[in-house]
């Protein structure tokens, strides 16, 4: 889909369809000059009680050639005050889906004019792109199947700049979103640890990243029995894939995401009805890969360093049994006592190896943990937990510019005795059926595996994968993470 900026009088800018606002029965300026044209009748609408102006409520009026456009799409903003980036990307996802569906193939818009600044023309930009995502790569292609060709944002000649730049920074971001979908939403079939690490390899020559992917063997000879321990139940072997953007950068911000191509959960088996949806536990390495495209494409004077340890979790005569105790990396010993607590122990090996070697400023890691955080915060907002308060103030900070909200949740040092283990170091999960703050737990296992570094754990297990779409959200992988880091890279480049 082909997006640009135009400054073409609203008049006289020839589309099949042209976006214009209103706050309940109050005209946006680009639509008022627009319903003067047209006689009024954009204002007829609402003296008729057709229209009420209440948000994503549409409707769509023919020009009878009284302007270039074809057609007008006036759309409900709701209340003026209330008008933020965020409503901004959900209309405008909205709108992208419901013009696809009449069939028309480009269209035009205003909303980014409302409020203008480069962040509103970006979250308008990215709210179309993005509000314009499917996963039909294996379906029968259907020849009738309506796809957007082209989209306009409108603009005066003093904007083009900031409106360009706004289009290509949204590009960017939505592509490596839509990409982060794409691998998380492929079977486990398909997107296996080899596969995925294919992947990073392809995007590691299309950005000119540097890649090292570490071998089953490889892994073994680093002592990761982590990784190890986890993918002993698969045919498949394991894959650590490290990549990183600009390495001769002064300070290293380390992104590690947990990449489980499918969870069964081991021996200690899921019930099935949880099961399906278990390619999504690849999320966070899904988001990784997003975000060190983001970082080259971008070009941020920061190291970006991305580390995505890579396995499936499966039961056999070879799988790990509760139990067995490994040696990880950084040489703690770990009692594995719940099979289907498998993501923090790659993150294990992956954290304390992704100290060790960058000595990054911070490292933070991204995971579908835990499904205590979907009880807690449901598909709303991630919990966010670490070491460091100044740190995750930036995360939250980001979070709520991307809208990839983040709660906090404590680590203090008295979760630490659901994981004191009797025979080992620590164990991977408390001992019983229903453990009690079990996102809070997953944390504090982590924990055991930083040394000094700063450090935030973000548990994605509700916001990554949805059980129904909206506005600019697709059903299932949602990309969580990528605009949520991709912004914290920027805020930081810039020092906030």
């Amino acid at each position: 889909m082909k997006m640009q900026a135009t400054s073409e009088p609203i008049l006289k800018h020839k589309t099949a369809a042209l976006i214009v606002g209103a706050f309940g029965d109050e005209l946006t300026q680009d639509a008022a000059l627009v319903d003067k044209a047209l006689n009024g009748a954009l204002k007829d609408l609402s003296i008729s009680k057709e229209f009420s102006g209440k948000f994503k409520e549409f409707h769509i009026v023919s020009t009878h050639g009284k302007i270039a456009a074809k057609r007008v799409m006036l759309v409900g903003l709701d209340k003026k005050t209330e008008l933020n980036n965020e409503k901004l990307r959900k209309v405008s996802g909205f709108v992208a889906k419901n013009i696809r569906n009449t069939g028309i193939k480009e269209f035009s818009t205003t909303l980014h004019n409302i409020q203008f600044s480069q962040e509103a023309v970006q979250a308008t930009a990215e709210g179309t792109a993005l509000g314009l995502y499917r996963f039909s790569k294996y379906k029968k292609r259907d020849e009738n199947q309506n796809e957007i060709a082209g989209v306009f944002l409108l603009t005066d000649s003093s904007h083009i700049n900031d409106v360009n730049r706004g289009i290509k920074t949204a590009q960017i971001i939505s592509d490596a979103v839509n990409q982060a979908r794409d691998i998380s939403n492929t079977p486990a079939n398909i997107m296996t640890p080899t596969q995925l690490a294919d992947e990073a390899e392809r995007v590691a020559k299309e950005c000119k990243l540097k890649i090292k992917v570490y071998s089953k063997a490889e892994i073994e000879k680093m002592g990761m029995n982590c990784i190890l321990a986890v993918s002993r139940g698969s045919v498949e072997e394991p894959k650590l894939i490290v990549l990183e953007h600009n390495p001769n950068a002064k300070e290293t911000i380390a992104i590690v995401g947990k990449g489980i191509t499918f969870d069964s959960g081991g021996l200690d088996i899921k019930p099935w009805q949880y099961m399906e949806d278990m390619r999504s536990d690849k999320c966070g390495a899904a988001a990784v890969l997003g975000i060190l495209k983001t970082a080259a494409k971008l070009n941020l004077p920061i190291h970006v360093v991305g580390v995505m340890p890579a396995t499936e979790n499966m039961p056999s005569g070879s799988a790990t049994k509760p139990g067995d105790i490994v040696t990880a990396y950084n040489k703690k010993t770990v009692e594995i006592i719940n099979t289907d607590a498998e993501g923090r122990l790659i993150l294990a090996d992956a954290l304390s190896f992704t100290e060790e070697k960058f000595k990054p400023r911070a490292i933070i890691d991204l995971a579908t943990l835990t499904g205590a955080c979907v009880v807690a915060l449901g598909y709303e907002a991630a919990a966010v937990l670490g070491n460091d308060e100044a740190l995750i103030e930036k995360l939250k900070a980001a979070g709520n510019k991307s809208f990839e909200r983040l709660w906090q949740l404590p680590v203090w040092d008295e979760y630490d005795e659901a994981i004191e283990s009797e025979s080992a170091d620590v164990r991977n999960t408390n001992k019983g059926p229903s453990p009690s703050a079990g996102t809070i737990q997953g944390a504090a296992f982590l924990k055991k595996f930083i040394n000094s570094a700063s450090w935030a754990h973000i548990d994605i297990a509700g916001t990554s994968w949805l059980p129904a779409e909206r506005d600019y959200q697709p059903k299932s992988a949602t990309g969580y993470g990528v605009r949520l880091i991709t912004q914290f890279l920027m805020d930081w480049k810039n020092g906030k």
